[in-house]
């Protein structure tokens, strides 16, 4: 595994700030803001987004126009899409830790 922190291209800072876009019918967009001098760092289009700490509320009204069979089956899915982000969270941040990555 690859693990990289966004920097800054033009000042070099790792302080970054999301900014998320939701627009029905469209794939969720994130554009990554440097927040020492307000510079556009990235920009990412989702798939799929799991925000840790909202409710499946927010997961389900994240997948837009998906739709499962179920509300069980709903479930099910944010369920695991945050037992899965929070282990990948745990292990990334150990990986930057270990690199010497993590300040």
């Amino acid at each position: 595994m690859e693990v990289h922190r966004q920097t800054c291209q033009k000042c070099g800072s790792l302080d970054m700030r999301n900014i998320l876009v939701r627009e029905q019918g469209r794939a969720q967009m994130v554009f990554v803001r440097c927040a020492d001098c307000d510079e556009l760092v990235a920009r990412y289009r989702l798939r799929d987004y799991y925000h840790h700490g909202k409710d499946a509320e927010s997961f389900l009204r994240s997948m837009g126009s998906q739709s499962a069979d179920s509300g069980r089956e709903q479930l099910n899915e944010f369920n695991r899409v945050q037992d899965e982000s929070v282990a990948a969270f745990e292990e990334v941040v150990e990986q930057l830790r270990r690199e010497g990555k993590d300040s």
